[in-house]
């Protein structure tokens, strides 16, 4: 791998900050030391900038969708999903150059900076924020460095081709770029081990939340929300266990590694303030405790709004939901449509739906932006001949599956006369949320003591518990399904991994999930919905086939970038890959 001398440019347009914050307003830097030693205050800016390779990445998490059955593109086919992986075709490649890039930048301003005493802040008047600032870029060092380590283990962590499972070359200092070409890769558990004892740093030195005024609570206040903070190391925690624990990377099934995910989820929950209620979904909202980890605010766009929205809200519509994930939302009782209690009817497939499914998905008739009972626009018309079909109302534009998505979408007026016009409602990505945190809890739990609904010893609340308040979040509040699912492992666990697919759609955790279930060989075919407009106003509804998903066990773990065995040949090829 060879590092180049990249430029740090400061793309405030990228994270739009709105606050008073000098939070990444350094002038460019680059990864010279030279650079970095002269940069007096301005040094700071190599952490700040690496926040920018995590921000907004809606797109690549929905290209990470693509490869799943829950939805496909509408412009193209994913090749990849369809049987044509290879080891030099790696759309995660990318994830290698830029986790190393930030490990050496991060370590620049630790050993270059921070271990020298170089100042990243003066301040004769407040001695109090000169300290913490010090105190929390240290911190925040060390919370990136895990989360980068985190990024390699969850893409190319695996067995070799003796089985022992591994994880990525540990770096801890600045290597030259020859150095690079020597490396190993550590074993798995090792850099688990590695990950964990960064955020205990991290945790040691950074603020648990930012809140506050910047008067009263200095470098610590509000305004800073968005760094890395000791919650978000917590909760880092319990998302590295949770996948060392899944049967891809615990091939013996060790329950203790399930326990002790469950156990990293509860100290988080500790640090939380207990077992909360999960806030209403709001991606506009600057204030959702729920988002534990969020990057700054986006304003005055509606670009992602223009690209979701169908064709007759003035949309380009690029990412269709599948038939299979509208099938995965339960009836309005919680029950899944094909349990025979369940009051879904196939001849309108669209009503008494889980509450979630009106929040996150654009189906035929939709009027409404959050529920099913309201004439917020024009009833949408994704049947064959109606606007929102190809052909309709934008000759180019239009759904292969019969569905648009609406998840993270703000609710805008897309009058015609007003289509250009942007919007200043805010828009945050979530990096760490509270419902993945409760999720993996419920997992983690079940599969450790196989009781949903007891007591373990050791800990202060059932999986049954947990997981209710995500679906509770849903309209839940009496769920005699999750009743009956509680009494049994296996049914528990199918109903975890159900809700996981919901909770998390495009958010670019699916294809991950799948391949640490070790159930990625079992993916779906994409399929879709054709709907006719009969002639007294009434649906037909037939499934379709879109898109053929073809994955091996291999795609349990994913290749090494070609191109990094080629220039060190100490690195070992993950199993099938070879």
């Amino acid at each position: 791998m060879k590092l180049t001398n990249k430029i740090l440019t400061v793309i405030t347009l990228t994270l739009s900050i709105t606050s008073c914050s000098d939070f990444l307003e350094d002038e460019i830097q680059y990864t010279r030391e030279e650079v970095v030693t002269e940069s007096g205050l301005r040094s700071r800016g190599i952490i700040d900038d690496i926040y920018t390779d995590y921000s907004f990445d809606y797109f690549r998490d929905f290209s990470n969708e693509y490869l799943t059955d829950n939805g496909v593109a509408s412009s193209e086919e994913t090749s990849l999903a369809s049987g044509y992986w290879g080891p030099t075709d790696n759309p995660y490649n990318y994830v290698w150059q830029q986790s190393y890039h930030n490990i050496r930048q991060i370590y620049q301003y630790i050993n270059l900076v921070h271990n020298e005493g170089l100042p990243v802040y003066l301040s004769e008047n407040n001695a109090l924020l000169s300290e913490r600032l010090i105190i929390r870029y240290y911190g925040e060092a060390h919370f990136l460095k895990a989360w980068a380590q985190w990024e390699l283990l969850k893409v190319f962590g695996g067995p070799s081709a003796s089985g022992e499972m591994l994880g990525f070359p540990i770096v801890n200092g600045i290597l030259e770029n020859e150095e690079y070409a020597t490396l190993s890769r550590n074993t798995y558990q090792e850099c688990v081990d590695q990950i964990m004892a960064d955020l205990d740093v991290a945790i040691a030195n950074l603020p648990l939340e930012y809140e506050g005024g910047e008067s009263a609570n200095p470098a610590y206040s509000e305004v800073e929300t968005g760094r890395a903070s000791g919650l978000a190391a917590y909760a880092l925690k319990a998302k590295v266990a949770l996948y060392a624990a899944s049967p891809a990377f615990n091939p013996s099934n060790d329950l203790s590694k399930w326990e002790l995910a469950a156990s990293y989820a509860e100290d988080f929950f500790a640090q939380n303030g207990g077992l909360k209620n999960l806030q209403s979904f709001d991606f506009a909202s600057e204030n959702n405790s729920d988002h534990i980890w969020r990057m700054r605010n986006s304003r005055s766009s509606n670009g992602l709004e223009k690209s979701l929205y169908p064709p007759s809200l003035y949309g380009s519509g690029t990412v269709n939901p599948s038939q299979n994930l509208i099938d995965a939302f339960p009836d309005a009782s919680g029950y899944p449509i094909d349990n025979g209690l369940s009051t879904y009817n196939a001849t309108a497939p669209y009503a008494s739906r889980d509450s979630r499914f009106y929040k996150f998905i654009f189906y035929n008739n939709d009027q409404c932006f959050e529920s099913a009972n309201c004439t917020e626009y024009n009833a949408l018309e994704i049947y064959e001949g109606g606007l929102d079909y190809y052909g309709g109302f934008n000759n180019s534009v239009g759904t292969r599956t019969g569905y648009y998505l609406k998840k993270y979408l703000n609710n805008l007026n897309f009058d015609p006369s007003e289509i250009d016009v942007t919007t200043t409602l805010p828009k945050v990505y979530v990096q760490l949320e509270l419902n993945d945190i409760y999720l993996g809890y419920a997992e983690a739990l079940n599969e450790a003591f196989g009781q949903p609904s007891i007591l373990a010893a050791g800990f202060n609340y059932t999986a049954k518990e947990v997981l209710a308040k995500v679906r509770q979040r849903a309209g839940y509040t009496v769920d005699p399904y999750l009743d009956v699912a509680a009494t049994d492992q296996s049914t528990f666990r199918d109903l975890v991994k159900n809700e996981r697919r919901i909770e998390l759609c495009f958010a670019g955790e699916r294809f991950h999930d799948l391949r640490r279930w070790k159930d990625i060989e079992t993916t779906e075919d994409v399929k879709g919905v054709k709907i006719t407009k009969n002639s007294d106003d009434t649906f037909s509804f037939q499934n379709i086939d879109v898109e053929r998903r073809n994955y091996e066990s291999k795609n349990y773990y994913l290749p090494l970038p070609y191109a990094e065995l080629i220039l060190n040949s100490n690195l070992k090829q993950n199993q099938g890959w070879e």
